[in-house]
């Protein structure tokens, strides 16, 4: 019988034996693409900074609930379908995965004033989309370094094998938010909305590894499989302020603008991982590297936005823009944890979000045609969201189309329905996978929201 007590893969040496990898990007995709809700906002591209007059302004612009003029319930789902074609090592693998989330739930309340406004709001609303899924699989004559200690001796099992990988990534970022906003003269108006970050993250790897030539068939090295699995849960919390302003040019014309305060997010993390050797003779061998918790924090840059709106009785136009320095995203670590070496190599990639991040401008576009006869409105807009690394291919940047229509079903009540279709591109490669994997995305959004006036 051989002694396959492989104390080490060697491909995952570091990560097995701290249980904790974490990369720059890590930091960043925290409050990346965050898209926030709204059927109508979302519909007219998210150009919403100066035109924003309900319940969702809570999140566009806090400023623009003062002009709220009777109490608004409002209440929004969002279906996700997410289709990643990979293409690795020259073959091409869909994968499609659908996700259906609450998106938002809350109410705003105009307060009897003398003058002008007051009016507060409250409510839950999910910002930020984890989930993302990869599945992609080919035959890779590149070698990583798989090996194994069988019988006191270093065994390869690492080219020329059929490679699978798989990734299942679910979760999100939501806000329990609290807004005021009130009218400070006839033009202008000011608002305020504190938030409260919960999010949760579940991400699933797994990486398989066969040798269906049987070119690996001398014993004890005759490899037949390798399955590695991974589980990450992450939870998120944070406070954050974010700051607006609305003022009123003319009749027609409004100009708007918000500051999204630095916020730093307290991370905890629960890594766990197995793995399975099989062998021809189907002789397997399994092991449990059990599970660690690590806790630290993300310091991420504050934003702002700005937009302008034109509107009358027939037409809305706008178009807002979002500027953030990624490379003032940070990690922070415990001061009890300086001397630890896996927390220390957090701070270590501190420098390299200096060097390998940048500044972005995201900017939206949208519009909104009101058709009296129908009672309806309808919407189009567009979006980009440039990725926030250092010469990064313009394929790389996150494009979206959108449109809505928005239904007036009873005096009271409107139905607004919104549809987003995103695509880009990204090249990944991990260590389990030399050579690189192509992905080409497509995201495809649904968002249904009801309000009710009274």
């Amino acid at each position: 019988m051989k002694s396959a007590k492989y104390l080490i893969v060697v491909i995952v040496l570091g990560m097995m034996n701290s249980g904790f990898s974490q990369s720059a990007f890590d930091a960043v995709r925290i409050v990346q693409d965050e898209i926030g809700f709204g059927a109508r906002a979302l519909g007219m591209g998210g150009a919403y900074t100066a035109v924003a007059n309900d319940y969702s302004a809570i999140y566009w612009n806090p400023a623009g609930l003062a002009d709220v003029k009777y109490s608004e319930f409002f209440g929004e789902l969002s279906h996700l379908n997410f289709k990643n074609e990979a293409t690795f090592a020259n073959q091409l693998t869909n994968d499609s995965e659908n996700y259906t989330r609450l998106r938002s739930l809350g109410l705003a309340i105009p307060l009897p004033t003398r003058q002008g406004s007051f009016v507060l709001a409250l409510g839950y609303n999910r910002v930020r989309d984890y989930d993302q899924n990869l599945l992609f699989s080919g035959f890779n004559s590149q070698s990583n370094n798989l090996g194994f200690e069988i019988d006191d001796t270093l065994r390869n099992f690492d080219r020329n094998v059929q490679q699978t990988e798989q990734v299942l990534d679910e979760g999100g970022l939501k806000q329990w938010s609290f807004a005021a906003a009130v009218a400070l003269s006839p033009n202008f108006t000011a608002g305020v909305s504190a938030n409260i970050y919960r999010g949760n993250d579940e991400y699933l790897f797994t990486f398989i590894q066969e040798d269906v030539d049987n070119l690996y068939n001398v014993f004890p090295a005759d490899f037949d499989t390798y399955q590695l699995n991974q589980k990450l849960i992450t939870d998120y919390s944070a406070f954050n302020l974010k700051l607006g302003g609305m003022f009123k040019v003319n009749r027609s014309i409004k100009v708007g603008a918000t500051i999204g305060l630095p916020t730093t997010f307290s991370v905890h993390e629960t890594y766990s991982s197995d793995d399975l050797l099989v062998f021809d003779d189907e002789f397997e061998d399994a092991f449990d590297y059990g599970a660690a918790e690590f806790e630290y924090k993300v310091k991420t840059p504050m934003h702002f936005d700005a937009g302008v709106s034109f509107s009358n009785s027939n037409v809305t136009l706008a178009a807002s823009m979002r500027y953030r320095d990624w490379s003032q995203t940070k990690f922070d670590i415990p001061d009890n944890q300086l001397n630890d070496p896996d927390y220390r190599a957090l701070l270590d990639l501190n420098p390299i979000l200096r060097q390998d991040f940048k500044a972005t401008l995201q900017y939206n576009l949208g519009g909104e045609i009101y058709l009296q006869g129908l009672n309806t409105k309808l919407r189009a807009g567009y979006s980009v969201y440039p990725s926030p690394l250092e010469n990064a291919l313009s394929d790389m940047d996150k494009k979206f189309i959108s449109a809505g229509v928005g239904f007036k079903i009873d005096r009271n009540v409107n139905l607004d329905i919104a549809y987003l279709r995103g695509t880009w591109k990204q090249e990944s490669e991990d260590i389990y996978t030399p050579g690189g994997t192509l992905e080409d995305i497509t995201l495809n959004r649904l968002f249904v929201g009801l309000s009710y006036n009274f």
